[in-house]
């Protein structure tokens, strides 16, 4: 009864560790910091093994989200981790966040030589709307999951010169792509925190897995 006892004990600390450190986010712009700045020093604790019943959530690390022409330096950024195919989980969802953009220019000519003057700047990850919709020729810089991401992303692009972005909510206007890494190793999270250097518009977090 007893060892029934602090088996219970172990397994709600195992499941507090979890809900804590591991589920609970942190502030967007704090967390862009921390993988820019000292990507090693983000760690997963070890989850301690529990009866089935009692286990908690597998830790994942999500990476995303991307739309348009960033997708495909997204699947070549995993591809080059050379994990295991059941350990990576690719997720296609409707895009629901806070969008930063260029709005609608009047031709894709004019969208390509704005495009132009964002790469004089500095910025190369931007990706054009070529969709038949009301942001056609609209220049697509990020999407993040919360204003303060957006917004702190956006004063970046200010930092660099760029005076036309603006950073709205929008709802299910695009398809992204966001990458789920299964119980990750320390070398596979710091691989992974300097790929996202490559490509600032998107975010890494550990969270809970989703559902196989």
């Amino acid at each position: 009864m007893r060892a029934f006892f602090l088996l219970m004990v172990l397994a709600n600390l195992a499941f507090f560790a979890w809900d804590r450190y591991l589920r609970a986010p942190v502030s967007a712009e704090e967390h862009i910091r921390q993988v820019q700045i000292t990507p090693e020093k983000i760690r997963l604790a070890n989850v301690p093994v529990a009866p089935a019943k009692l286990a908690a959530a597998a830790a994942c690390m999500e990476w995303g989200a991307f739309a348009g022409a960033v997708v495909a330096r997204a699947d070549a950024a995993i591809a080059e981790l050379a994990l295991p195919a059941a350990q990576v989980k690719r997720v296609l969802v409707d895009a629901s966040g806070f969008w930063v953009y260029i709005p609608p220019l009047k031709s894709r000519a004019e969208a390509e030589k704005s495009g132009k003057a964002l790469k004089e700047l500095g910025v190369t990850e931007y990706s054009i709307v070529q969709d038949q919709t009301q942001w056609r020729h609209a220049i697509s810089l990020g999407i993040f999951r919360t204003d303060e991401a957006a917004q702190a992303f956006l004063k970046s692009l200010q930092k660099k010169g760029v005076t036309d972005a603006v950073a709205e909510k929008r709802e299910n206007f695009l398809k992204q792509v966001i990458f789920y890494v299964r119980e990750p190793s320390e070398a596979t999270v710091a691989k992974l925190a300097a790929i996202r250097a490559t490509l600032p518009a998107s975010e890494v977090r550990a969270v809970a897995c989703p559902a196989q």
